[in-house]
């Protein structure tokens, strides 16, 4: 939670900076944005979760965006209870389509992306009665695409899919849905 709090300090400070970068297209890529996650790996759905990105114009149609994500799922089977995170933390290029269409006046902002950075794993679990704790790091790929509906002139409603690589000792294909806000500074 500490670190969530102290990604959001940091967007509120970025912001403005971003603000200044934007293109005249409130589409181009330039924002931040909070999203609800659901995650899904090998044997595990991860019920909730928040993503947060900040991304900055490069062209009109190509960003560059950076995020940062957690997955929380609390275990209460039969001999195990606990709680399991995972997080995500990485950056890369964001290609915004042209328009699919119009909602008031404003454009339908359909767009891809590839992310490159870093997952962990945390158990903190009770097995048996006995306590029991891992965590792990690993390089992850993640491409990705979504649509942003606009709700106003600098509001916007996200939805998102991903499909995510981490590269554990046995590499496994994630699943991630993402449905959020971003706000595009004109």
């Amino acid at each position: 939670m500490k670190r969530a709090v102290q990604l959001l300090l940091a967007i509120t400070v970025l912001f403005p900076i971003i603000a200044r970068a934007q293109t005249a297209s409130s589409t181009g890529g330039g924002g931040v944005g909070v999203g609800y996650q659901l995650l899904h790996i090998p044997d595990e759905t991860f019920p909730f979760g928040m993503n947060f990105d900040v991304s900055a114009p490069l062209t009109p149609a190509i960003g560059a965006v950076g995020e940062f994500g957690f997955a929380t799922d609390d275990q209460t089977e039969p001999g195990v209870s606990g709680n399991l995170k995972f997080y995500n933390l990485g950056a890369g290029p964001r290609w915004t389509m042209a328009s699919a269409g119009r909602i008031n006046g404003r454009a339908i902002a359909p767009f891809v992306q590839l992310v490159v950075g870093a997952v962990r794993t945390d158990a903190d679990l009770i097995q048996n009665g006995s306590p029991f704790h891992d965590a792990d790091w690993a390089f992850m790929l993640q491409p990705g695409a979504g649509v942003t509906v606009p709700l106003s002139s600098i509001l916007g409603l996200v939805g998102q899919l991903d499909y995510r690589r981490a590269f554990f000792s046995q590499s496994e294909n994630e699943v991630r849905f993402l449905v959020g806000v971003r706000l595009n500074p004109r």
